[in-house]
């Protein structure tokens, strides 16, 4: 069995600032102009980075939330993610690097606000196995369980231009992912329109999601025109996912999940 720990949530957008206060989390900074948080909604207004693409325009839920991405030369890893740390989640998340290292894993906890049960950074104990101040060793070599589902279909997603996600994990955990959406085959489509339908993947941009506790986190993708376009003419669309898990314990596993949204 577990033992009990706190815990709380992570990568590149902000909670309202109720659920900050709620959960005790800081309310990062926003580094990026492209993106514009407001804390009664959490919604992201402005033009999208790509053309194309998507980005994840609000994250809802109890049991955590999301950590910003900051600048090594603004503040470190309290509230956000360095620069350092982003690289080296980008490199497995992108399977140039097979796992993140200790001293990485231990400053994701920290920027998300949890407390590894090894304490510190560079405390005592390897991944799987924590020592407690008291000098207990406790034995915890299970990784987190993370899934994801689709909560709405391709033609609600063609018609309002979002798509809804929900990730969990079984624990404390930070997870990190990235993804793509592919537009199935033309549908009901003809002439010009057939012909300037697209199946190119449209990027889902990394996003750091914490866990307090075992639970579920609703993400909504907002797509551009272009893309939304593509996949309100498409029959179905798959979903890519691959993503990175990390516990208090310093477990962690890599997975790919795919998923198809249904007509």
């Amino acid at each position: 069995m577990r033992a009990p720990f706190l815990a709380a949530a992570v990568a590149a957008f902000a909670l309202p600032a109720a659920a900050g206060a709620q959960l005790g989390l800081p309310l990062p900074p926003l580094t990026d102009p492209i993106q514009t948080v407001t804390d009664t909604t959490d919604t992201i207004t402005g033009a999208l980075p790509d053309p194309t693409g998507g980005v994840v325009d609000t994250v809802t839920g109890t049991v955590g939330g999301v950590v910003d991405t900051v600048d090594d030369a603004t503040g470190g890893v309290t509230g956000g993610i360095t620069d350092t740390v982003g690289q080296t989640l980008d490199d497995v998340l992108g399977g140039t690097l097979g796992e993140l290292p200790t001293g990485t894993i231990d400053d994701l906890l920290g920027a998300a606000g949890l407390a590894g049960l090894n304490g510190a950074n560079g405390a005592a104990g390897t991944p799987g196995v924590t020592i407690r101040p008291d000098g207990t060793v406790v034995v915890d070599r299970r990784a987190p369980v993370t899934r994801f589902k689709v909560l709405n279909h391709n033609r609600t997603v063609g018609r309002s231009g979002k798509l809804k996600l929900e990730v969990s994990s079984d624990e404390p955990s930070v997870v990190a992912l990235v993804g793509s959406v592919r537009p199935g085959r033309a549908w009901k489509l003809h002439g010009k329109a057939a012909k300037r339908h697209s199946r190119k993947a449209i990027k889902i941009p990394k996003i750091v999601l914490a866990y307090r506790k075992a639970g579920a986190l609703r993400l909504t993708i907002q797509f551009s025109r272009a893309a939304q376009r593509n996949i309100r003419g498409s029959y179905n669309t798959s979903v890519k996912l691959t993503l990175v898990a990390v516990d208090v314990a310093r477990n962690q596993v890599t997975r790919k999940l795919n998923r198809v949204v249904k007509h």
